[in-house]
Order: C-alpha cells, then sequence, then structure tokens
C-alpha cells in the first residue's frame, strides 16, 4: 500500500506538467482575456452613464436640502453613494423576502399537527411520604469493662459473635480470688465454732445462776462475748460473700443480647476496672433503630402520633394494707439459689388484695410505618415504625429528631450505616391522579395539556397534592375522565392540533411507556 502511494504521488506533479505543456492553452488563455477586456469596458461604460444620470439630481437634492447653490459633487462622491444606497436597498430587500419566507415556514409547521402520547385522568390512591436521610443507631450499646483488676486469662468468643445475655465471654485469672474466698470461710468457719462454744458455756451460765453458783457479772460478760461472736460470724458472712462477688466479677459475661465487635484487650494483659478503653463493645442489632431528622414544617403531619391519648394513670389505693416484704411471705416461691422469686405461686397470687385500680383501658398506640431504603433508594432494606419523637427543635438546623424501631431479624440494617428513611403519613383514597411527566411549569405556573374532542390540546392550569412515584395528585383542575398529554408537550401551545400515538390506559410515567414499547418491538 505504501508503494502504490508512493508512485501516485510522484505522478501526479509529473501529469500536471504535461496538462501544461498542451497547446490548447494559450488559445484559452488569449480567449478569456478577451472577455475580461470586453467585460471591463461595458462595465466602465454603465459605471459612467449612471454617474451622469445620479450626479446631477444628487447636487440639485442636496442643494435643495442645504439652500447652498454652489454645492457640488465629485464622480467618486457620486459612485460611493450610489453604491452604498444600492446596497441598502439590496440588504432589505432580502432580508424581508428572509423573514416572509421563515414565517410561512413557522405558520405550516404550527399549523402541522403533533405526535403525543396521552394518558388517562383516574381516580386512584397517593401514599403520603416524608423522605429523609438516617442513621442506623443501636438501641443498646455496651462497652465492657473489667470490675476487677489482675490478668485477662482466656477469651471465650470469635470476633463478631451473636451473644447471649449471660454468656462467658471472658476469665480473669481468678486464683486469688479463690485464695481470698477460703481465707474468708476459714476466718467464718472459725468464728462460728467460738460461737458454738460461748452460747454452750452461756447456758452452763445459765443454770449455775439459777442456782446462785455465780455472780451476774460472769453471766453478762458471757452474754456479751456471745453477742461479739454474733458480730464476728455476720462479718465474715459478708467478707465471704464479697470473696464470692469478686470471684464472679472475674467471670466476665454478657450483659445483652447483640454483636461482639473487636476486642480492644488481647489475652495476658493487665486490666484494671479504671481501664478507659475497655475490653470490648456489644451493640444490639435485634431489633434496631434509625435516627433521622425532619424540617419543622412537617411536624403537623405528625399530629395523629402527637395527640395519641397518654397511658392511664395508675392510682394507688390507700386504705389497702401495706405489702409484706418477700422474706415475711411463707407463700413467695424461691430459685435454686435460695433467693426470692419476684413471682408469687398462684395460691399467694389469689390470696394477694388487689392493691392497685386504673383510671381507664389502655389505648392503642398509633402506628405509623417506616421503610429503610438504600443509598440509591432502589431496594428496600427494612420496614418498621416510629417509635418517638424528640421533645424540642434544633434551632441550628431547624429540624426535630425521630426515631423509628425496627425487627431487624435478616439483620440488613447495620449500626452507624446510612439509610434513606421513608415515613408513610397517609394514604388518600379515590383522589384525581395523573402522571408526573404530565405536568408543566411555565408561566400560567403548574398546568397540563388537556386533550379535546377535536384533537387539539388545551392549557389547563392545575393544582398539585403530594406525590407518589410516577404518581401526582391533582387537588383542582381536572376530573377522572380527562385526557392529558405526557409525552410531545415541547411543541405544543394553546389549541395546537395533535396526532394521539398511543393512549397509555393508565398512570404510568413515559420511560416506563417507552420501555413497553422497545420491549414490544424486540419480541418477535
Amino acid at each position: 500500500m505504501k508503494k502504490l502511494l508512493k508512485k501516485i504521488g510522484l505522478a501526479i506533479p509529473t501529469l500536471g506538467r504535461r496538462i501544461g505543456q498542451l497547446p490548447l492553452w494559450p488559445k484559452i488563455d488569449c480567449l478569456v482575456k478577451e472577455r475580461l477586456r470586453i467585460t471591463h469596458i461595458k462595465v466602465r461604460a454603465w459605471n459612467l452613464k449612471l454617474t451622469e444620470y445620479c450626479q446631477p439630481r444628487l447636487e440639485k437634492l442636496v442643494r435643495k436640502l442645504s439652500k447652498n447653490p454652489n454645492f457640488s459633487l465629485t464622480a467618486r462622491a457620486t459612485q460611493i453613494i450610489v453604491y452604498v444606497a444600492l446596497y441598502i436597498l439590496l440588504s432589505l430587500l432580502w432580508h424581508f423576502i428572509n423573514g416572509f419566507l421563515e414565517d410561512s415556514k413557522s405558520h405550516a409547521a404550527r399549523m402541522r399537527p403533533v405526535s403525543v402520547i396521552t394518558s388517562p385522568v383516574k381516580l386512584g390512591q397517593i401514599t403520603v411520604i416524608q423522605t429523609a436521610l438516617g442513621t442506623v443507631t443501636p438501641r443498646n450499646t455496651v462497652t465492657v469493662h473489667s470490675q476487677v483488676g489482675g490478668t485477662l486469662s482466656k477469651v471465650f468468643f470469635k470476633e463478631g459473635d451473636i451473644v447471649k445475655t449471660g454468656q462467658l465471654l471472658a476469665l480473669i485469672d481468678p486464683r486469688a480470688f479463690e485464695a481470698s474466698l477460703k481465707q474468708a470461710q476459714g476466718t467464718l468457719d472459725k468464728d462460728k465454732a467460738l460461737l458454738s462454744n460461748a452460747e454452750l458455756d452461756l447456758k452452763r451460765y445459765d443454770t449455775l445462776l439459777k442456782q446462785d453458783s455465780i455472780s451476774h457479772q460472769v453471766y453478762a460478760t458471757q452474754k456479751a462475748l456471745v453477742q461479739q461472736y454474733k458480730g464476728n460470724v455476720l462479718t465474715d458472712e459478708g467478707l465471704v460473700s464479697n470473696a464470692k462477688l469478686q470471684l464472679e466479677f472475674a467471670h466476665i459475661t454478657s450483659p445483652i443480647n447483640g454483636r461482639i465487635g473487636l476486642r480492644l484487650v488481647d489475652p495476658g494483659n493487665l486490666v484494671q476496672p479504671s481501664d478507659a478503653s475497655g475490653l470490648f463493645v456489644i451493640t444490639q442489632i435485634q431489633p434496631t433503630t434509625v435516627l433521622f431528622s425532619v424540617p419543622q414544617d412537617v411536624i403537623p403531619a405528625f399530629k395523629k402520633f402527637l395527640q395519641q391519648t397518654p397511658p392511664p394513670e395508675v392510682i394507688t389505693n390507700t386504705e389497702a394494707p401495706r405489702a409484706v416484704t418477700a422474706s415475711a411471705r411463707p407463700d413467695m416461691p424461691q430459685d435454686h439459689k435460695g433467693r426470692h422469686s419476684s413471682k408469687p405461686t398462684p395460691e399467694a397470687s389469689a390470696s394477694t388484695p388487689d392493691n392497685t385500680e386504673t383510671s381507664s383501658i389502655a389505648p392503642e398506640k398509633v402506628v405509623i410505618p417506616v421503610e429503610a431504603w438504600n443509598a440509591d433508594n432502589k431496594k428496600k432494606l427494612a420496614t418498621g415504625y416510629l417509635e418517638s419523637i424528640d421533645n424540642q427543635i434544633d434551632i441550628t438546623t431547624g429540624t426535630v429528631k425521630l426515631r423509628a424501631i425496627f425487627p431487624n431479624e435478616d439483620a440488613t440494617l447495620f449500626p452507624n450505616q446510612f439509610v434513606n428513611v421513608r415515613v408513610v403519613l397517609d394514604v388518600l383514597s379515590d383522589v384525581v391522579v395523573i402522571p408526573v411527566p404530565a405536568v408543566q411549569r411555565g408561566t400560567p405556573g403548574t398546568f397540563v395539556y388537556r386533550l379535546n374532542e377535536s384533537n387539539s390540546v388545551s392549557v389547563v392550569p392545575v393544582k398539585l397534592g403530594p406525590t407518589d412515584g410516577d404518581s401526582v395528585q391533582v387537588v383542582d383542575g381536572l376530573d377522572a375522565g380527562n385526557i392529558v398529554v405526557v409525552d410531545g408537550t415541547d411543541k405544543l401551545r394553546n389549541g395546537a392540533k395533535v396526532i394521539v400515538g398511543q393512549a397509555s390506559g393508565s398512570t404510568n410515567a413515559k420511560g416506563r411507556w417507552r420501555d413497553g414499547q422497545k420491549q414490544k418491538n424486540a419480541a418477535p
């Protein structure tokens, strides 16, 4: 290919030289020069005639306007004035003709029917939704600290595990606490033996005192010694309980159900209750909450939630007898450790008088559904309900905080995750709805193009309500059964003729309609 291009490049100059050496060219050159000379002579003659014709008339006109009888024009000045006047005249004529042609084209274009897509106006349902940006906030977050000092010997979990309340998570070296417990238990046993011996002596002294064999002072001293030993035993029991508690603190358990994070201290390190960082963090993920803020202007939309009836007041009956303590009630059950349970037996509950009465029945809580969507609003992550509203507005942002609770059974919501929140405030039924693409905005405000029976369109101002996806409510301006234009509105005007391409038959947006047309065209 390169050799061919090189040969062509060398052949072109040679061909040009051969064409230039032809005997025909001198004859053509002489003929062209003769024609140009004749044309030049004719133009000069026409220019001279035009100058002779216009010069006296221009001089006469100028003398008449300026009242100067001696005014005269040169031939050169006359030519310049005449040619400038001709240029201006031709420009005006061309502009007029061009404008006339454009007006004719635009008029024809305006009179040509415009192809449009329409949709009927129907009665439908609109879901009133308030959107906001929220943050997933765990319901409970606990930083677990050591309550006793010692060496962290063992860890019984893997980072990221789901833990239960009371599950053993870590162990601090318990040997020192076990030794303290044995020491306290030994002291308790010794003092119990001394107390037992002192009580036996007291019984003997009581018999001797009745026989008047000992003095009252000796008996009183022995009785005080018994009380002293009882106090020692009580102190020892407290020391034993404290030693057991310290040993229990060495076994670190989970305080809540949730997911445990990365451990902050590795086994083998010395931990103290004063450590600021703690050992690990547990976050509750089921259920979880989402915190989000809404503008203060939409607070009235939560009127049903804010004005719900407060819980009934509990009135205490002052004439009821005072409740006895658990230790004084023999019918209170005990657990396996000998502690009294808070749930009484059926016999006890039947015998216990009703000490309280309520003023009214608890009302049903107003439930406002809340949805959590991903960042691009294409996938719904979870569904919950509104739990609480803050009691004051943030003056720096003009917003109020709300908290929604989600069961989060499939753990799709992760702590500190950003989500798009949709709060379902109300559902409007049997309202006039139209597709969102049908709504236009311009000088009349918000309007639509309504299709008339004569296949023409009219501009109809409308008052809009809330929007739900591809549909919007029309509060005023349209009735059910009207037909509006949803596509092709850029070339429409009031009264324009239209050709209806295809009625969509529903309130879908034009994007969905086009997708459906593509699928139909692609189908065999």
